[in-house]
């Protein structure tokens, strides 16, 4: 049939890879729709790309079908070698499957579609590409499996002289077939003088009268391509092709706008170390009106929610270890009386250490609380206080917490991430598909190429940073106290930065799933330990604070924790601001010397 017509389709429904929209189809006189594995068991499927793994041997991807199909062990190896003799693959078992000449890869995966035995054998358009001495091979092959093992051979293909070989054959056209029979009576029937001309009649009938051809088409030359220097309509065009890839691919676009977005509102309450509502019960030995003033004081810190009290000892530890409590206060005996006269007194607080950093954070509200609880308290004689009271004040962040802490942090390292990601996956699918060759073969410059591509994911990122920052506005509740002008003027220079790193990374990633990996790697393990998201850039020493200061995101933490936080303006900022744009045209100019002009 002619190209579209619907022949792989077909073979794809028949495997079952492929609902049918209408119609029935029956294999071993059963619908398709009814098949189970059993039936699967009994058929062999060719791919037109041959479906091998290109990273394992020829030995090791005859094994894993072998397994897959559930061959016992000593049947396995039997039919291994008996189909590696066979098929003449015996020189070539410990090659990689991906190394192998065209011809070789076509038998190889021959021989994987075969080796359960099955009982119908469903090849698509199998010789495809290969020289004729190859397919004239591969044909023998096929009729002795046909002729010698009586296995049915369901063959899509273009070649007529293929066809001829063929019991029985159709010719398709459009989704439809136009007639089945023996070859030799499509020929009788159409009454030609071979089969490529019956070919060629029934597929002319089938299709309607072509509208005629205008005349007076433009002779004029066409203007000379001017194929040196740098083209602006050239990296226009490379833009223009890159923003419909990336429209007509929904996965994309989905990890372009929500990925981010998702990974903000998860980390930001993941990481959160605000504590609310904290179990606590008392067991008060005193019960006299100085405890019970203070535990009043002390509910009403708002930190805490107040359980059963508790009988003794005994019923504290089991509270404690069954989880229902966080805390558990022990006031004294003699609490109220020491207080009466003048002593200093303690109470014991007992916290669940099992999480270290929650325990952390439990411990300093209890002792806020009980500074607050103490002040209330009437006493007796003045207790003595210290000569000097020190009294610390937290500015930009009084309340402590993390929310407005995290808000700003999160963004600069999935402004980075995203955009790494997704540029560094763009050049590699180029390579990974082919399609970097429509630059090999054009007077397209390595600057047009990259930038024009780079652009795309520069109005991505600006697109990403207004969802972040919607985010920690409304959803965190963090307020841009800063300049918003500066903000997006940072995050320009960023994107900038964040797509060249990507454009590195895809120059030494060969496929798409290096190059994701990569970029995912190499962004955020710098961005968490040397950027100053967990450890101020002044904390570190040595070559750790050196990477800090190397690494963009530094200076674009600076920036974000200022304008969020701190509301510090254009002046503040402008140190960091200068040099955070020196590092997207360097990441840039390195990826266009790492690209060649020409395949290795």
């Amino acid at each position: 049939g002619s190209n579209g017509c619907g022949k792989t389709t077909t073979m794809k429904m028949l495997t079952g890879l492929l609902q049918p929209s209408e119609g029935k189809a029956w294999i071993f006189g059963r619908p398709i729709a009814e098949q189970g594995m059993d039936a699967r068991a009994r058929v062999g499927f060719m791919t037109q790309a041959f479906s091998l793994y290109g990273e394992l041997s020829v030995r090791e991807n005859l094994v894993l079908h072998a397994r897959l199909f559930h061959l016992p062990r000593e049947l396995a190896r039997t039919r291994i070698d008996d189909l590696v003799a066979r098929f003449g693959l015996t020189d070539y078992l410990d090659q990689p499957a991906g190394s192998l000449p065209l011809g070789l890869r076509q038998r190889l995966s021959l021989a994987v579609a075969v080796i359960h035995s099955p009982e119908i054998l469903i090849l698509d358009e199998p010789t495809s590409g290969v020289d004729p001495q190859a397919r004239d091979d591969f044909w023998q092959l096929l009729m002795e499996l046909s002729r010698k093992d009586r296995v049915t051979i369901f063959i899509s293909t273009h070649f007529m002289d293929e066809a001829l070989r063929c019991d029985r054959m159709s010719l398709m056209h459009a989704g439809r077939v136009l007639i089945t029979d023996t070859p030799q009576g499509i020929v009788a029937q159409s009454s030609t003088a071979d089969l490529e001309q019956a070919f060629i009649h029934y597929i002319s009938t089938a299709i309607p009268p072509e509208a005629p051809v205008a005349e007076g088409l433009a002779s004029e030359p066409a203007p000379p391509v001017d194929a040196t220097g740098f083209s602006l309509s050239r990296m226009l065009a490379y833009t223009a092709r890159e923003a419909m890839q990336v429209r007509r691919d929904p996965v994309r676009l989905v990890f372009a706008f929500l990925g981010s977005a998702v990974l903000l509102l998860i980390m930001s309450f993941g990481i959160s170390q605000d504590v609310r509502d904290i179990p606590f019960a008392v067991l008060d030995h005193d019960r006299s009106p100085e405890s019970r003033a203070w535990l009043s004081a002390f509910e009403d810190s708002n930190w805490f929610v107040r359980h059963a009290d508790l009988q003794d000892v005994d019923a504290l530890r089991e509270r404690l270890a069954s989880g229902e409590l966080t805390l558990a206060v022990e006031i004294p005996p003699d609490f109220g009386a020491n207080l009466r006269a003048g002593h200093g007194t303690s109470i014991a607080a007992t916290i669940d250490g099992t999480d270290t950093s929650r325990a952390g954070t439990v411990e300093s509200y209890v002792t806020g609380a009980n500074q607050m609880a103490g002040a209330a308290l009437p006493t007796g004689p003045a207790l003595v206080t210290p000569a000097v009271q020190m009294e610390p004040r937290f500015r930009y962040n009084p309340a402590m917490e993390s929310l407005p802490a995290i808000g700003p942090t999160i963004p600069p390292m999935l402004l980075l991430l995203f955009p790494a990601i997704l540029m560094a996956v763009s050049v590699a699918r180029e390579k990974e598909i082919g399609t970097i060759t429509n630059f090999y073969v054009t007077p397209t410059g390595r600057a047009e190429f990259l930038i024009g591509k780079q652009l795309v994911y520069v109005g991505i990122t600006l697109m990403n940073f207004a969802i972040l920052t919607v985010l920690v506005v409304v959803v965190l509740g963090v307020p841009l106290k800063g300049s918003p002008m500066v903000l997006v003027l940072a995050t320009l220079v960023y994107a900038l930065a964040a797509t060249g790193w990507g454009l590195m990374i895809s120059m030494i990633a060969g496929t798409q799933v290096t190059a994701a990996f990569a970029a995912a790697v190499l962004s955020v393990m710098p961005t968490m330990q040397f950027s100053g998201m967990m450890v101020p850039v002044s904390s570190l020493e040595g070559p750790a604070q050196t990477i800090g200061y190397l690494w963009p995101t530094t200076w674009y933490m600076m920036v974000s924790v200022g304008s969020f936080t701190k509301g510090m303006s254009l002046a503040d900022l402008g140190d960091a601001l200068w040099r955070l744009a020196l590092f997207g045209p360097a990441f840039t100019a390195i990826a266009i010397l790492l690209l060649r002009k020409q395949e290795r």
